[in-house]
């Protein structure tokens, strides 16, 4: 990922819990054309919704951005027929 788009990204579900930087699952945030962060986020189907355990910021974010990012996520959410459940710093 480094190599081929200048971004910083390993999947770190197989390593150590102490040697994960991201999360267990977090994945690629893509807004347009632009890798710039990581979601780690988990389905709690009991309980109905899309746990953000973490959003992490590749450089720095404006509002507009985050805005859409977070958009995203409660589509996610809609998508898989649970209610997003945010972090209180993301606004949950």
């Amino acid at each position: 990922m480094a190599e081929i788009f200048g971004f910083d990204y390993v999947l770190e579900m197989y390593k150590p819990k102490a040697k994960r930087r991201w999360g267990y699952y977090a994945l690629p945030v893509l807004d347009g054309d632009e890798l710039v962060g990581k979601l780690d986020a988990t389905v709690d189907r009991r309980h109905g919704v899309l746990r953000v355990d973490a959003l992490h910021e590749d450089g720095v974010w404006g509002d507009a951005r985050r805005a859409r990012v977070l958009e995203q996520v409660q589509d996610l959410a809609l998508w898989l027929g649970v209610d997003p459940e945010l972090p209180a710093h993301l606004g949950g």
